[in-house]
């Protein structure tokens, strides 16, 4: 009967990295006379791996039991038909013409070595005899076998500095220091789990400005440094070229591993605009993807599970001129799209609030005494635009001017915003526009279907994403950047109390209650952070227990109360709620409904 011998091989490039052995030849072979067999399967494989010189090979031709090959994930199925193996133990071998992912250069000579001497543990089918093996071979010797080719190698991993998040999709660019120039040896993308490799040649960084004629480097490895960009091609990470000088760094061999991470969220003195923050909360940092909602607690506002609701103020950077090309005035614009608009559109004028962009110095006549120079404020808003140069008012002289208006610019039709080339400073930075939200994402007073019962349509918000857009003016947008979910609910919640007494036969809300209290409450909201059903009175009465809870979307029910010990006087029954929503800087105060009644 056959015996069919299966398994996978990798190779370690150090402890967290590895690949698979992907098209190479695994060989088996019997064992000599002359070798002790059991103390070669006992054995630990790092002390039998070995490159083997031709004239071995050869040697070992006539011992040949079988062959196969690997596929790309490194297994192999092997079938043994020698009649004369019974299921002894047997040396494996690999053959490789090359190793994988090996950058095209010249041709290197085939190499084969041992691994290690197994015993299998065959296990008998109807089929024939079947064993496995699964192995990876260490890293001190794999890296040195792919030398022998001139494969070298850097696998990595990039993330976030503040949270430890895998960053995917950002190019990673390696470089070596030297002494005439710095040598390119490649770039790669970072895949969904942050990872990237470099495959490389020793020519890439032997190479000098008189290369192929002068080479250096001619034995030691390269010295490492790194440069990270995004989609946009803005770096994210510039490690200076005496990275490589650092200890680690220097002379690293044909595999080399790293772990770099990147801030997310650059800030001045960079000089691309920018969109950073919506109020105190960092687009990528402090909002989930996800769900759109808040995760933290933000300069003491706002939470984890936080939504957005009312004027919303997007802060970032824009320069007074472009960072590219020549310096030609900016303008910039924020866009939205929402699941069923997927066409980004503008927030233009009637979609904003005014708020403050920065200021200037202008020559203004404060006090009646004579021009002076003075601050005006810089707004953007939907309305009302001012001229540049600064407008004089008409006032006979002598006449104090007071404080200036401020100097207002307004989106035109399609948002953009032109910065102001006469404001202080390098451009806009902090508030770039205020975001009235409810004009994309309606709310109002949220329909109850009456105390006690739950409404029959509850409303909820929307997810939407902000883009934003910056560019010379008269030109496209070159830079542009996103928040890609943020949840809004612009609906106040329903709070809606009643007692049931009061529409008893013959009662009114003056009624006098005797006996029989029943409170009915609806306290209903998407993002509802906190409600409570409370009374008070100025009488002495047994505290009782009265419903309350957190989190969406609230409590309805009717509690039953026995009064008819309470002490004659007037009670104030209240049903307080509070939203798990934020405009970025303040949140949701909460409000109380109350209802009176007498015993």
């Amino acid at each position: 009967m056959p015996y069919v011998f299966r398994g996978r091989l990798c190779g370690y490039f150090c402890a967290e990295c590895s690949e698979p052995l992907s098209d190479v030849t695994v060989r088996l072979y019997r064992h000599q006379p002359d070798q002790n067999v059991t103390a070669l399967a006992v054995a630990n494989p790092k002390s039998t791996f070995a490159v083997l010189k031709d004239d071995a090979v050869k040697a070992k031709q006539s011992s040949l039991l079988a062959e196969g090959n690997t596929d790309a994930q490194g297994a192999f199925t092997i079938t043994i038909n020698d009649p004369a193996y019974n299921g002894e133990a047997f040396e494996i071998d690999i053959y490789c013409g090359t190793v994988p992912h090996r950058k095209p250069h010249k041709d290197m000579l085939a190499r084969q070595a041992t691994i290690t001497t197994l015993q299998p543990v065959w296990k008998r089918t109807d089929a024939g005899f079947v064993a496995g093996w699964d192995y990876c071979i260490p890293y001190r010797f794999w890296c040195y076998f792919r030398g022998l080719f001139d494969a070298w190698v850097i696998c990595g991993n990039v993330t976030a500095c503040q949270t430890g998040a895998a960053i995917a999709n950002v190019k990673v660019t390696a470089f070596d220091t030297d002494w005439l120039q710095d040598d390119n040896l490649g770039s790669a993308f970072t895949d969904a789990s942050g990872h990237f490799r470099i495959d490389y040649t020793r020519e890439d960084f032997q190479k000098t400005p008189f290369s192929p004629f002068i080479n250096i480097e001619l034995f030691g490895g390269p010295d490492l440094y790194f440069k990270v960009e995004d989609s946009g091609g803005t770096v994210l990470l510039q490690e200076p070229s005496s990275a490589g000088r650092q200890q680690g760094r220097q002379n690293a061999g044909p595999c080399f591993c790293v772990d770099l991470c990147v801030n997310t969220n650059p800030t001045p003195p960079f000089n691309n605009p920018w969109f950073t923050n919506v109020g105190d909360f960092d687009i990528y940092g402090d909002i989930s993807s996800v769900n759109g909602l808040t995760n933290k607690v933000v300069l003491g506002h706002g939470g984890p599970n936080y939504g957005f609701f009312g004027y919303l103020k997007l802060k970032g950077f824009c320069p007074k001129t472009s960072p590219i090309g020549s310096p030609d005035p900016m303008r910039y614009r924020f866009l939205y799209t929402t699941p069923t608009i997927t066409t980004p559109q503008p927030i233009g004028p009637d979609k904003v609030y005014p708020v403050n962009v920065g200021a200037r110095l202008i020559q203004w006549d404060v006090f009646g005494s004579g021009l002076i120079w003075t601050f005006q404020d810089i707004y953007v808003q939907g309305s009302g635009a001012t001229p540049d140069p600064t407008p004089t008012p008409v006032l006979p002289p002598g006449t104090p001017w007071g404080a200036p208006p401020p100097h207002v610019i307004v989106p035109d039709a399609n948002g953009w915003i032109l910065v102001d080339q006469n404001g202080l400073d390098s451009g806009f930075y902090g508030p770039l526009l205020r975001f009235m939200s409810d004009t994309v994402v309606p709310g109002g007073v949220a329909p109850g279907s009456g105390a006690g019962v739950a409404p029959a349509i509850p409303e909820n918000g929307t997810s939407i994403s902000i883009i934003f857009e910056a560019g010379p003016v008269g030109s496209p947008a070159t830079f542009s950047n996103s928040l890609s979910n943020i949840h809004i609910n612009n609906w106040t919640q329903v709070s809606e109390l009643d007692l049931t007494e009061f529409h008893s036969v013959g009662a009114t809300s003056c009624s006098e209650i005797t006996n029989n209290l029943d409170i009915q409450y609806t306290a209903d909201h998407e993002l509802m952070a906190a409600w409570s059903v409370g009374i008070s009175s100025h009488a002495a009465f047994p505290p009782p227990v009265l419903p309350s809870g957190t989190g969406p979307r609230g409590g309805v029910g009717t509690q039953h109360l026995d009064v008819s010990t309470w002490p004659s006087c007037s009670y104030l029954v209240s049903l307080t709620t509070r939203k798990s929503l934020t405009d970025g800087e303040t949140d949701d105060s909460g409000a109380t409904t109350y209802l009176t009644f007498c015993k």
